[in-house]
């Protein structure tokens, strides 16, 4: 039986297919691949083999060719063809019941993913997806000892049935919904971990990039993310200087990413769904990565991004150390500036200026060469970290700041600021001026913005 020919007609990144992949690897099967395309790219030639229009298909040799649809059928198909002969069905009548009883309850978790998908930002679809995973986790936890698989360490039909889709589910829910597939499924995320070092998954598994890609045509084209065509998307507001950070790393990079704006007063209610931390900027990567707060997103956006000179010079444990300090310092510079705008008093100038003074001191030392520039001739990310607030310290003192006149008093500051607003990248992240002072008068006088 074992010695027909088999050919899988199967699509590259369908998790269905990735299914009877997975089975005919684990039983050593050989079989001829013939990839097909789907939807719109599905040739005529397969719907004649196939009038369901679906994939997979299993094609058996013989002196009879047989056909074999939908995707647990060929998987059991496979598993008694293979030798020894059903072996992922478990190694009992009750195991192979609890298995079957298993594969048909996974198909709604399943479901109620695919509806995320189609309806990305939706609350109700949300706690679907929460309220199907917690129950598919609750079988998990009935019938596992030890773990990780379904029936411990045996990987059985039950797996096979239920990875594929946790391994494309979780960077496409995270890209397109901002949702982390195993938040109510401890037990799943260890069955996808253990499995996906499996040579039978490793050796099928599509790239994240293409998982995210493979729910695509699921997704609303209105929803804020398509516009970026799985590529990087970056949640920012304009007049936030903290996502500025991350713009200003990405023009000095070169990384290409989809800008979708949020406004902030009010927020829009489906951000938190993509940001439970409701705050700017969020970088979600092509993999279906998210990446959160405006420094860390600046220092990823440096390690990933291959045009442009490096903003952290990495390997260098001096320089490095010279980065990660002056960073600190202008943490400190961040929380003084606003205690001062939004607070005043003698106290929060006090803190200002010492802030700004150790910041001085720092840019005095020349660590990187002379320049206008903390990184010299050229910006760092020391320079990504502060210039945004220099910025706005430029907009508000000393005319809405109770005449503090922080630019004379700190010189090197000063150069630093105005060298940057000249760079070609400041001018494509930063508002005007006039456009700050109205902002944060706004903010003042606690009036909603525009």
């Amino acid at each position: 039986m074992a010695s027909r020919a088999l050919k899988l007609y199967v699509a590259a990144t369908c998790p269905f297919c990735h299914r009877v992949e997975i089975v005919a690897r684990e039983k050593a099967l050989a079989y001829e691949r013939v990839l097909v395309g789907l939807r719109e790219e599905m040739p005529q030639w397969y719907k004649e083999i196939n009038p369901r229009e679906t994939v997979p298909t299993l094609e058996v040799g013989g002196t009879e060719k047989r056909l074999v649809f939908e995707s647990m059928l060929i998987a059991q198909y496979l598993d008694n063809d293979g030798s020894p002969a059903a072996t992922l069905m478990g190694a009992s009548a009750a195991q192979r019941h609890q298995i079957e009883f298993f594969v048909s309850q996974v198909g709604e978790f399943i479901g109620a993913a695919h509806r995320l998908l189609g309806d990305p930002l939706s609350g109700e679809k949300r706690k679907a997806v929460d309220d199907n995973a917690a129950y598919v986790d609750g079988l998990l936890a009935a019938n596992q000892t030890t773990g990780p698989y379904y029936c411990d360490d045996t990987f059985t039909m039950a797996d096979v049935a239920l990875v594929p889709f946790l391994v494309r589910l979780k960077p496409a829910l995270m890209y397109y919904a901002g949702y982390d597939v195993f938040c109510k499924a401890p037990r799943m995320k260890v069955l996808w971990a253990a499995a996906a070092k499996r040579a039978s998954v490793r050796e099928t598994l599509p790239t994240a990039e293409q998982c995210v890609e493979n729910y695509r045509h699921l997704v609303p084209e209105n929803a804020p993310m398509m516009g970026a065509n799985g590529g990087y998307v970056l949640y920012s507001n304009r007049i936030c200087p903290f996502a500025d950070r991350a713009r200003l790393a990405c023009e000095l990079r070169g990384l290409k990413v989809y800008t979708v704006e949020v406004t902030l007063r009010p927020q829009p209610e489906w951000y938190r769904y993509i940001n439970p931390r409701e705050t700017v900027p969020a970088l979600f990567t092509p993999c279906g990565e998210a990446i959160h707060e405006s420094q860390l997103i600046a220092q990823y956006i440096d390690c990933v991004a291959t045009e442009g000179v490096a903003l952290v010079p990495r390997g260098d444990t001096q320089q490095e150390y010279e980065v990660g300090f002056f960073v600190d310092n202008t943490a400190n510079f961040v929380g003084a500036l606003f205690s001062w705008f939004f607070g005043g008093g003698e106290d929060a100038k006090a803190e200002l200026e010492w802030a700004a003074g150790e910041l001085e001191k720092h840019l005095a030392q020349h660590p990187f060469g002379q320049g206008p520039f903390f990184g010299g001739k050229r910006m760092n990310a020391g320079d990504v970290a502060l210039l945004p607030f220099l910025v706005r310290a430029k907009a508000l003192l000393p005319e809405l700041s109770e005449k503090m006149d922080l630019f004379s008093k700190f010189p090197l500051l000063n150069g630093l600021a105005e060298a940057g607003m000249a760079t070609p990248e400041a001018k494509t992240v930063f508002c005007t001026l006039e456009e700050y002072r109205a902002h944060y008068q706004r903010l003042q006088q606690r009036a909603p913005e525009a």
